[in-house]
């Protein structure tokens, strides 16, 4: 059967009904979305691509024989065509009037905008007017659009927590949003600065695809004359070999596989909880992080030393998920408490980074293992702790 692609679009007549595949939560899933004949963006969900196909095929086919002539206009022509209406509500000149009107106002029908304009010592061609679309409608679109494309859950995810932020801090249209607005935005943010980045490149994401799609003018610059926040880590806090043995011992059967890849092979928090024990690959001696799991969306191979080996072996399986907790950042705290030890954000991550670049002294190596650049690692791991005590942490053995 020949292969699906999408975004699909059933056109009959004028009107284009489109067909997005929108998976969730690891099921299948369809939207059809579609402008009605007086312009209003619908949208209609489904499981099954037959009956998402079958919804737009009768929608186009509704529309295209049942609209009036005077209605044939396509989405994009409708929204100017309403827009120009209320403007013209306050003067109450009809739309026809007003066209006429200004064809006179700029030398007449034998004379183009342009034309005139030069005429009248400013020889600049016209621009398009952007379409009037609410800040959490074009969230909305770019969410669907990326996720046509197959875009990694993790980065979807991202995008829509931030940017449904921002729309809510802004319920008008993405046109009226100056560069000063989103940067009062950035600075309210109770972030980070590497939190406060994430948000300004997402933000830049939507204004340039907003652009694409004539929602926002080619003139507004976007977050480009905003500066980034200066983005440092500071001090990383690392257990000590100790401390991570107190954890082991304390933590509960289902948790142990979490805890030591973490400390013993640095995934994040956020590529465990997708990680399956079939990518723990034992008998090869490594663990495959896919790239549709990882944050930077780059398939990265992680050694499995010999004292990880001996923390995994026990509860090795031959697939499914390697936690079983969706909030491993509660069960960690949980832990933390009832060992006796202060938690530390990212501190499984930051121990292994800090210690595995003291054992090999290769940072281009431990860069690949981490999947974060030789800067970053040699700005903020390098030098943390001494070569000793890293032999130490990497020999702690399930005994």
């Amino acid at each position: 059967m020949r292969r699906v692609r999408f975004p699909q679009l059933v056109k009959r007549g004028s009107f284009v009904v489109t067909i997005y595949k929108t998976p969730s939560r690891g099921f299948d899933g369809f939207t059809v979305a579609y402008y009605d004949p007086v312009g209003i963006r619908r949208r209609q969900t489904t499981a099954c691509y037959a009956k998402a196909r079958e919804i737009a095929v009768g929608l186009a086919e509704r529309m295209a024989t049942s609209a009036p002539e005077s209605l044939l206009l396509t989405g994009p022509e409708m929204v100017v065509y309403r827009r120009a209406l209320e403007v013209l509500a306050p003067v109450g000149a009809p739309l026809d009037f007003a066209a006429t009107q200004f064809a006179r106002a700029v030398g007449g029908a034998d004379r183009s905008v342009a034309t005139a304009t030069a005429c009248a010592g400013e020889a600049v061609a016209p621009t398009a007017v952007p379409r009037k679309m609410r800040v959490a409608e074009v969230v909305r679109e770019l969410l669907e659009a990326k996720t046509a494309s197959g875009r990694a859950p993790l980065y979807l995810q991202d995008l829509r927590v931030r940017l449904e932020r921002f729309a809510r801090a802004f319920a008008l249209p993405l046109d009226e949003v100056s560069p000063n607005d989103i940067e009062r935005f950035l600075a309210t943010l109770s972030l980070s600065a590497r939190s406060q980045n994430n948000f300004r490149s997402v933000i830049g994401t939507l204004i340039r695809f907003a652009q694409r799609r004539g929602y926002v003018s080619k003139e507004h610059t976007g977050v480009a004359g905003i500066d980034k926040s200066s983005s440092t880590l500071g001090e990383v806090a690392v257990f000590t070999p100790a401390e991570i043995k107190r954890l082991l011992a304390e933590a509960k059967p289902e948790l142990v596989a979490a805890l030591s890849i973490g400390a013993f092979a640095g995934v994040r928090s956020e590529e465990l909880k997708r990680l399956q024990w079939e990518d723990v690959k034992l008998g090869q001696g490594h663990i495959e992080i896919r790239a549709a799991h990882s944050k930077t969306r780059v398939r990265r191979l992680i050694p499995i030393s010999a004292n990880l080996a001996s923390w995994l072996k026990p509860f090795a399986k031959d697939c499914g998920p390697v936690t079983p907790f969706a909030n491993l950042a509660l069960q960690f705290d949980k832990l933390a408490r009832k060992a006796g030890v202060g938690w530390k954000k990212n501190g499984l991550r930051h121990s292994f980074i800090s210690y595995r670049v003291a054992q090999t002294g290769n940072v281009a190596s431990v860069s690949l293992e981490a999947g974060n650049s030789p800067s970053v690692i040699t700005r903020n791991y390098l030098k943390c702790v001494t070569s000793a005590t890293a032999q130490e942490w990497f020999s702690t053995m399930n005994e």
